[in-house]
């Protein structure tokens, strides 16, 4: 009996990420292909010459398959739905693995825990692996064998530590549903790239008594055209007398020049007005693709309105979450009201050190300025530089920090399973680097970014449906079980350990 695993290979949809992820693709897949073979099994690579750049050339693609095994290897950042929509017209008998690169280089961890989020929210059923050293066959080779022969790989993990919920718990939990009821959430943009991170406004309605509001990018551009230059620029002085640096030249192409700022700072006032204007209580922004297209990105401007001190503020943060992304919005936005209105994290899960238990939170600037100290008097420690021209043309600022705000960090994300809503969460102790540990972190891993290194009290990539878990300084674990409770959804936690017995 013939035994064959296709391997699929999806990327980005843009030209430039894809054609320097691909020459590494190619290397990774090569060991991929022998361990397969080590395995006895026959390997077909349904796209060998070039990766998947859309859900249509995916579902063209994936007609091929028709091995007894389905491997999804993703080598860097690839739209969720470049997978979900094709993995779709698989047997649902087939067993599938998600492979995702863990090379700190590229996103290719993120990408599959992306598309993971999308595959669980419809019922798609896998398998996960994670590798960072393709070469080291003895550290994945069994996982694969394993996966191969029974069509199941599973990593062994501890059982869960039990939460308990106080009387406390619930009252506050209370509040916060109370406090829910009647809020709206302004999301400006479609999904982006391809994300399955969408509410709809019935679930956003009948679960926590929000309205959703839906804007396009456009009525955003138009309203930050008609903020007059001189208001704008007020704001980015402020932002500069209250210390956060900025990287500035005259290269458009290469570095953060006055003007992006300034544009950015006008999508900034433009979404206070449209927050005033709709009466608006937390919103998400698409950005990424349409928008970083054509201007500058938002991400200066998000992780600004993350914060309580911001130009023309009054004192109070507005959650507002990258890319769209609605279940990171209505997470941070409780992860705010349990905190007393302090600033909750936007992150992407990025890479992990098994060994020393600790993982990198880095996303493309939409962290508040406040986690570098914890300050809400002050921006130091904050800075902002070009984003990446290889992904964002049009250049813009970042929001970045290093956090070091020493403690207890709880982190938490609505996600569904089987088309059903529930909360997971967890906690963790932030590492606090020196400069040289950061340097060294960040070598290979996008040092221009946000960065929060955090040792988790459970191994949350293998279980995990997402690759933005949203944070929150403190404790606030037992309290997500109560909310979770009086919402009616279900909730899960991760931890196997607690913060105390981390060390």
């Amino acid at each position: 009996m013939a035994r064959t695993v296709d391997i699929y290979l999806p990327l980005d949809a843009r030209e430039e990420p894809n054609r320097v992820v691909w020459p590494i693709a190619k290397q990774q897949l090569a060991e991929i292909v022998k361990v397969v073979r080590q395995c006895g099994w026959t390997p077909r690579v349904l796209n060998p010459g070039k990766p998947v750049a859309s859900v249509a050339e995916g579902l063209k693609v994936i007609r091929g398959a028709r091995s007894e095994r389905f491997i999804n290897f993703i080598a860097g950042w690839a739209y969720p739905d470049f997978s979900v929509s094709p993995m779709w017209q698989i047997p649902a008998e087939t067993p599938e693995l998600m492979l995702g690169s863990l090379l700190p280089d590229f996103p290719g961890a993120v990408g599959a825990l992306a598309a993971e989020s999308g595959l669980s929210h419809v019922g798609i059923k896998t398998s996960r692996l994670f590798v960072e050293k393709f070469e080291n066959h003895a550290d994945y080779q069994g996982a694969v064998a394993t996966f191969l022969r029974t069509g199941r790989y599973a990593f062994s993990m501890p059982k869960p530590i039990s939460v308990r919920v106080s009387a406390a718990d619930r009252a506050k939990a209370a509040k916060v549903k109370a406090r829910l009821k009647g809020m709206i959430y302004g999301a400006i943009g479609p999904r982006s790239m391809q994300m399955w991170n969408k509410i709809s406004e019935a679930d956003f309605l009948s679960v926590f008594g929000i309205a959703r509001e839906g804007f396009d990018g456009l009525r955003l551009e138009k309203m930050a055209a008609k903020i007059p230059d001189a208001r704008a620029k007020k704001a980015f002085a402020f932002l500069r007398a209250k210390g956060m640096r900025f990287h500035l030249g005259r290269n458009p192409k290469k570095s953060l020049t006055a003007d992006m700022v300034i544009f950015q700072m006008k999508v900034y006032l433009a979404l206070l007005e449209l927050k005033k204007q709709y009466g608006l209580d937390f919103i998400g922004v698409q950005d990424q693709l349409d928008w970083i297209e054509h201007y500058p990105t938002t991400d200066l401007t998000l992780g600004i309105l993350n914060n309580r001190l911001r130009p023309e503020s009054d004192g109070q943060t507005i959650v507002a979450a990258t890319e769209a992304d609605d279940g990171a919005a209505i997470t941070m936005q409780i992860l705010k009201l349990l905190s007393g209105g302090e600033p909750a994290g936007f992150n992407d899960l990025r890479y992990w050190d098994p060994k020393r238990g600790l993982y990198w939170l880095v996303n493309s600037g939409a962290l508040a300025s406040y986690f570098a100290h914890g300050s809400h008097t002050s921006l130091r420690g904050s800075w902002s530089e070009r984003q990446t021209h290889m992904y964002f043309k049009k250049g813009g600022g970042t929001c970045s920090v290093v956090v070091r705000i020493p403690g207890v960090v709880t982190w938490a994300r609505v996600s569904y399973r089987d088309h059903k809503m529930y909360l997971c969460a967890g906690r963790g102790v932030t590492d606090v680097p020196t400069t040289r540990q950061w340097l060294e972190r960040t070598a290979r891993c996008s040092r221009d970014w946000p960065q929060w290194f955090i040792r988790f009290c459970g191994r949350i990539e293998w279980k995990i449906n997402t690759n933005h878990p949203m944070t929150v300084c403190g404790d606030h674990l037992s309290e997500l079980k109560a909310l979770a409770e009086a919402l009616g959804i279900g909730f899960e936690c991760y931890d196997h350990l607690t913060p105390a017995e981390l060390g």
